[in-house]
């Protein structure tokens, strides 16, 4: 095999709320992760030597999660032959979608593929949580509970396909920064814990219970006067329910079908950027 193309999907939290913090500074969270068909495309080509990566979306080659990966993937298989990749981006940074975090879990399973590395799904989950707290669900994909640092991952059976309209914000939010916010905002902070209430919905096909356990920690940290511009807009659009998701600035909709949820991505895209999109399986 001498090119292999993989799409690297963004992820949308249809709950998050924070649960502690470990004394490595990181901090522990109770999540429900949800696939996106928004995504990223990586085409993976063989060559002699090394790793060649374009510039994409204005962030050099050598600050790339994938020049990241590309060590990590090295220092264990230390004979691995050279790639070039070509990195097509289509979700946007600091939004809280997990398009970093999708590249890199992209990357490590095109390379397993364009080399037949032969790791399993377990050893690439363990290999990409070195890189991020949200690879390891990159890696798989679909629906999933997460707790821990977002490394233990139980799959949701989901009986829902979801229309959303994810819309972001013209500030963006730097994940260290609103963990900082919590940190600083501590007792103040008043959390729901709605991952159960999400993971039952999801596997009973109750959109309405779904859209009635939707929650964001971050929405409180945060504090932007645009993101519920958003939410109000989404709301008068059609959307059953509009949340932030991870650490932000985006907001995602949830609308009852395509038709609906196309049309108030149009109306969105006016002003801002936004994109109709559906929920995805997992990657296999």
């Amino acid at each position: 095999m001498q090119k292999v193309t993989e799409s690297a999907f963004a992820k949308v939290n249809l709950t998050l709320a924070v649960t502690g913090r470990r004394p490595d500074g990181y901090h522990t969270l109770e999540t429900v992760f949800q696939s996106v068909s928004l995504c990223d495309r990586l085409v993976l080509e063989r060559q002699e030597t090394g790793l060649s990566l374009n510039e994409a979306a204005g962030i050099p080659a050598e600050e790339n999660i994938i020049t990241r990966a590309d060590k990590l993937l090295r220092s264990e298989f230390p004979a691995l032959g050279g790639v070039r990749v070509r990195l097509e981006k289509n979700i946007p940074a600091e939004a809280g979608l997990g398009g970093g975090s999708a590249d890199a879990a992209a990357y490590l399973r095109g390379m397993n593929r364009l080399y037949g590395l032969g790791m399993t799904g377990e050893r690439l989950c363990r290999l990409a949580e070195r890189l991020g707290a949200d690879v390891p669900f990159c890696i798989r994909g679909g629906t999933a509970l997460a707790t821990g640092i977002g490394e233990r991952l139980t799959p949701v059976e989901s009986r829902l396909p979801l229309w959303m309209v994810i819309c972001k914000p013209e500030t963006g939010c730097s994940t260290p920064a609103m963990y900082r916010r919590i940190d600083e905002m501590g007792e103040r902070l008043r959390q729901r814990f709605t991952a159960g209430d999400a993971v039952r919905a999801l596997e009973t096909g109750d959109l309405q219970g779904l859209c009635g356990s939707l929650y964001n920690v971050f929405e409180e940290a945060a504090d932007l006067p645009e993101a519920e511009m958003i939410r109000g807009e989404m709301r008068q659009s059609g959307a059953l329910a509009a949340m932030m998701t991870g650490t932000g600035s985006a907001v995602f909709g949830i609308y009852s079908d395509e038709q609906t949820a196309a049309a108030a991505a149009k109306a969105l895209q006016e002003s801002r950027w936004a994109v109709c999109c559906r929920s995805s399986e997992a990657a296999g």
